[in-house]
């Protein structure tokens, strides 16, 4: 599998400020000292090896992630960057021509998982198809009144792709070409989904938008057992974990909580994800650092768990 990171964080769209950007540049040029910055080479070597942190983003996006499984692509929900992957799709893989098949798994359908949708130009190309995918049974009117006149200005009725409203059972194994998928409820406001996707030879989980108020073995018993040995688990780390204890019924979680279910999950990787629109690209990287201090007392012979950061434009094969 090929999992690509579209939009990554949550609640609403967050931009880099003016001060974000000065302090990125006073860290690289801080770090460029001694070095002969006439020379375009040297230049180009330094960036190269400079981390995300001080040459790049965390991003500003809201949830949407692209997977991909030999010629399968499913999309899995509509967050404001589902735009960009929209875009790459009409201009570098022909989704522009029409006749393109377009899956889209929806975890739930609060504003941060659909507000992307009315810019997703594959949407309005003729003959494309968009097959939803969810156990949501209303998708489709939510989907509609979201681009109603008094919300946005263009009606669904001018998509012209076609759209297949597929409702899933909860609990209940659902086939996409060659990709299977369980559905599973999570702990969020309103009702909202997670998913094990499997493909015969990877394991992706998506836990996004999810609350553990109960740490006990038999309160996260099903939770282990959904996200066993996963090649790569997704997991809401919006909050620390002071504040999770502070946000009670807010429907997120924290890195450390990601760390304690992938250790007793046996899961191979440990995407953090869904970053609070307050947090800084410091702070979101330092709940990495917490997040592999905490699992490196959990490595054993038989367990090992690698931490990522999940930001907009990051890809991975696993």
């Amino acid at each position: 599998m090929y999992i690509k990171f579209w939009g990554t964080r949550g609640s609403l769209p967050t931009a880099l400020t003016c001060d974000d950007v000065e302090r990125k540049i006073r860290r690289a040029l801080e770090g460029a000292v001694g070095l002969d910055l006439s020379d375009s080479d040297v230049i180009d070597h330094y960036i190269e090896r400079l981390p995300i942190i001080t040459k790049g983003t965390m991003g500003g996006e809201t949830t949407c992630m692209e997977l991909q499984s030999g010629e399968q692509t499913i999309v899995i929900d509509m967050g404001s960057g589902i735009r960009k992957l929209g875009l790459d799709m009409l201009f570098n893989r022909s989704y522009g021509k029409g006749h393109k098949q377009i899956d889209i798994l929806v975890t739930h359908t609060h504003w941060d998982h659909v507000q992307g949708f009315p810019f997703f130009i594959p949407a309005y190309i003729p003959h494309n198809i968009l097959n939803f995918h969810s156990p949501i049974e209303d998708l489709e009117s939510r989907i509609n009144q979201q681009q109603e006149p008094r919300f946005f200005p263009v009606s669904t009725k001018y998509m012209n792709s076609t759209f297949n409203f597929i409702t899933i059972k909860p609990n209940s194994w659902h086939q996409i070409g060659n990709i299977r998928v369980y559905p599973f409820r999570l702990s969020h406001p309103g009702f909202t989904y997670g998913y094990r996707i499997e493909d015969g030879n990877s394991v992706f989980v998506c836990a996004t938008d999810s609350e553990y108020k109960r740490v006990d073995p038999e309160s996260t018993k099903r939770y282990v057992e959904l996200f066993n040995e996963a090649d790569m688990l997704i997991f809401d780390a919006q909050y620390t974990w002071s504040e999770a204890l502070d946000k009670i019924d807010w429907g997120h979680s924290s890195a450390i909580m990601g760390s304690e279910m992938a250790y007793r999950a046996k899961a191979k990787r440990l995407v953090l994800f869904h970053h609070d629109p307050t947090s800084t690209d410091e702070k979101i990287w330092a709940a990495k650092a917490l997040a592999e201090a905490y699992l490196e007392n959990r490595i054993s012979d038989d367990f090992e768990c690698e931490v990522f950061i999940g930001y907009d434009g990051f890809g991975i094969n696993f």
